[in-house]
């Protein structure tokens, strides 16, 4: 039987909009608190794509950029928070606020981990002409992307393919990713497959340069 989890949503652009949007139609997934970024001088049409929409839910919607870690742990507590769920966030989370879903906090990763781990993953999928990649979700600990692996969902890469092209692949991933996970961390006897460290790759972030 499905557990129902009370999720807090850290995420941004046009990935982090199609986590939403498969949370809000999950029937075990109420979605209490969304923490986006919002720019209204911004022209860029993913960057505040899930803030509106979150908005446009009528979901409980915060600016990243006001909502200091104390004020999310509270806010986690007081609302009874499951489950942290996040994709993109691009702050690094104090062990103060990863704990404090009752079930823990667990992150969508673009990259079928322990390789490309750190941001900009699918631009060194790209320039090092991996076959695949796709999305990993993973619980968050302390280091960057390091925590034990709960599910993957692989895409292809194909000669030619922009970042673009990749993200609109695992767009179409991503639902089967959240339900297979949530449906694993529902199971009292599921284990999390622990990263093999020797096989980690860093993606870091691209130089202006390309």
């Amino acid at each position: 039987m499905l557990k129902k989890f009370k999720i807090i949503l850290l995420a941004n652009w046009g990935l982090g909009l199609e986590v939403l949007k498969t949370l809000d139609d999950m029937d075990n997934v109420d979605i209490a608190v969304v923490v986006t970024q919002y720019d209204a001088r911004s022209t860029d049409p993913w960057k505040n794509s899930v803030y509106d929409y979150a908005a446009q839910c009528g979901y409980t919607t915060l600016v990243q950029k006001e909502v200091s870690f104390s004020k999310m742990r509270a806010t986690i507590v007081s609302e009874g928070i499951d489950l942290l769920i996040c994709h993109s966030f691009m702050r690094i989370l104090p062990v103060g606020v990863l704990s404090a879903p009752k079930e823990g906090s667990i992150n969508i990763h673009a990259s079928l981990l322990p390789k490309y781990r750190g941001p900009s993953p699918t631009y060194w999928v790209l320039q090092n002409r991996e076959q695949e990649t796709g999305l990993t979700c993973h619980y968050m600990d302390e280091g960057v992307d390091t925590g034990d692996i709960i599910h993957q969902a692989k895409v292809i890469v194909k000669p030619g393919d922009t970042v673009e092209n990749v993200i609109d692949r695992q767009k179409e991933v991503v639902a089967e990713l959240l339900h297979e996970s949530l449906a694993r961390l529902s199971d009292k006897n599921f284990q999390a497959t622990v990263q093999d460290s020797s096989a980690a790759t860093l993606a870091p972030k691209p130089s202006p340069k390309g």
